[in-house]
Formats: C-alpha cells, structure tokens, sequence
C-alpha cells in the first residue's frame, strides 16, 4: 500500500511572517489578511515592535486604497466630478479623525499604566483604521448596487450609516482582541478595555464631525461647504421644498 503523507502542522499554515510587508507596495496589502486570520502573530510583532514601521505604513496603505474605493461607491450616486470628490474625501476623513484621536488614546493608555509607546499606540490605531476599510470593502459591491440602483437618497444615508457602524464595531473587536495578546505578550497593561470602549465611541463622534465638514458625499456640491456648524444639525427639520430652515 503507497504510504500516505502525513499532513502538514498546523503551525505550517498557520502563520504569517511580517518580513514580507516591505517586498514591495502590493506585498503591503498582506497586512489585512493577517489581521483576519493570524491575529496572534500581529499581536506578538506590535508587541515586541518587530517591523512596525512596516506595519504602520501597510495599515496606512490598505485603508487609503480602501477608503477611497468606497468614497468611489459613494459618489455614484451623482456620477462625475462628485465621484472623484468623495474617493479623496473619505480617505481625509477616515485617516484625519484616526491622527485627531491618537494623542488622547496614547496619554489617556499610560496614565492608566499601558507599557505601549508611541510608535505602538500608532500602529494600533492603523489598525483600526485598516480593519473599519476592509469592512467598507466587503461591503463595497452591495453599497454600489444600492447606490446605483437606487433613488431615495434618505435610504442611501442610512444604509451608509448602517455600513460604517457595523465597520466601526469590527475595529473596536479587533483592537479588544489584540489587546487581550498585548497583555500576555508584555505582562502588564496594554489598553485600558474601558477607555477603548469610551475612544471608540470618541472616534465615531470625531469622525461623524468630520464627514459632516466634507459633506456632500452623495449629492452634487463642491469639495467642502465651507460652513461651520455641528453634525447634529443634519436632523433638523426640512422645509416643505427638501431645503433647510434658515440656521
């Protein structure tokens, strides 16, 4: 009887080597595959800083590509000049709110004891602005369908809304599972669980600010509006003819 093979270990397949991000710029986009499949391996390399200048700029990669792919998406709903506007808008929003949020999140982490510098704390925020982009990216296909299909703009808001949270609530997993193998990797504190909870809620309300500054995303407009007031206003009352009342 020919002698079968044995199979291969499962450390074998299931591992992930860090070395490969600087082989060139599409070897970069290997960083959200790890962040889906080898957690623990990712965990180890930001926790014992191996190649994290290579991960932060991975992370910084993937979520541009990625964000502007749905900002894309969002666009076409007014095809043309509003479709590039919104791929270079939400790349701004996404990355800008995460750079506003970083120094609250790195000072906050040590004064509750987290043993992560800077250069850490950094990565771990590109973590999470990669991990919101490849949630926007899997939904990307049937954002389009929507979007292109159809009319009723007040449906495409929410749904968009709906999208963004469900990416939102992804990143803050990810970072709570990683924090769980910073712990262990260190023997100390990481991340606080609770100032990750009350961050993620900071960085939801930053970043709603924010598009809100960069609005329109779907309807035609310029590349921002120029005028200053809070995101909360987008529920006040319409006039009769779709139009806001006089601010």
């Amino acid at each position: 009887m020919a002698e079968i093979a044995a199979p291969m270990p499962a450390a074998s397949v299931q591992s992930f080597d860090s070395d490969v991000l600087h082989s060139g710029i599409f070897a970069r986009l290997a960083v959200v595959g790890a962040l889906l499949r080898f957690r623990k391996t990712v965990g180890a390399d930001l926790a014992s800083g191996r190649n994290l200048s290579d991960y932060v700029c991975s992370l910084f990669i993937a979520t541009l590509l990625f964000t502007a792919g749905y900002g894309a998406v969002l666009g076409m709903f007014q095809p043309g000049i509003q479709t590039l506007f919104a791929a270079a808008k939400l790349p701004i929003v996404v990355l800008g709110t995460a750079l506003l949020c970083t120094p609250t999140f790195y000072v906050f982490n040590s004064i509750l004891g987290s043993t992560l510098n800077f250069r850490q704390t950094v990565a771990l925020v590109f973590v999470m602005t990669a991990a919101v982009a490849t949630i926007l990216a899997a939904f990307a296909p049937i954002a389009w369908f929507f979007t292109v299909s159809a009319g009723t703009l007040g449906f495409l808001i929410g749904l968009h809304l709906v999208v963004f949270l469900v990416a939102l609530l992804y990143a803050e997993r990810l970072i709570s599972s990683l924090r769980e193998i910073l712990q262990s990797a260190t023997g100390g504190p990481s991340v606080s669980r609770l100032l990750l909870t009350v961050w993620i809620l900071l960085v939801g309300a930053v970043g709603l600010q924010m598009a809100w500054n960069f609005r329109p995303f779907l309807s035609e407009g310029p590349f921002v509006t120029g005028t200053r007031s809070l995101c909360l206003e987008a529920l006040k009352p319409l006039a009769p003819d779709g139009e806001e009342y006089e601010r």
